[in-house]
């Protein structure tokens, strides 16, 4: 299908979204964000929008770049300036309104919030955690996703 964005252009994105409306977002509730808009992509277009896979952790489902990118802050001290190792999504994509969507639904949600509804039973975390005991940074797939959805439907 479409090209896949990278992971980080996302969290740009999210982050000028976030300063714009003045609500403070930190790297844990960035990774939240940008997980949801990728399941949900997938659930409604049939692909995700990044090029990396969530992984499950015993935290929760972390995508690992976002963790990467911002290890060395306090996770949940606000982010202040996009990356500038990424340039910033163009406004003509047409994910934009999409992603607005998902900032309306998710954005007013704390970090730990959005954790819990990634970490919810039957959410893709849950499936991944819950058949390996040690399913420590197991891969979360386009299965675990549209499984979830699937008992969202029901």
């Amino acid at each position: 299908m479409a090209n896949h964005i990278t992971t980080q252009k996302l969290c740009n994105w999210f982050i000028q979204r976030a300063n714009e409306s003045g609500t403070p977002l930190n790297p844990v509730k960035l990774n939240h964000l940008v997980i949801l808009a990728d399941w949900w992509h997938l659930h409604r277009n049939g692909d995700f929008i990044t090029n990396e896979r969530a992984e499950a952790w015993a935290s929760g489902p972390v995508l690992p770049s976002i963790y990467h990118e911002y290890k060395d802050e306090p996770p949940y001290s606000a982010i202040e300036h996009p990356s500038r190792r990424q340039p910033p999504l163009e406004e003509e994509t047409d994910i934009i309104p999409f992603l607005e969507h998902i900032w309306n639904v998710y954005g007013k949600y704390t970090a730990k919030q959005l954790a819990r509804i990634n970490t919810a039973p039957s959410s893709p975390w849950q499936q991944v955690q819950g058949k390996r005991e040690e399913a420590e940074h197991q891969q979360i797939t386009r299965e675990h996703v549209e499984a979830y959805f699937q008992t969202l439907a029901d």
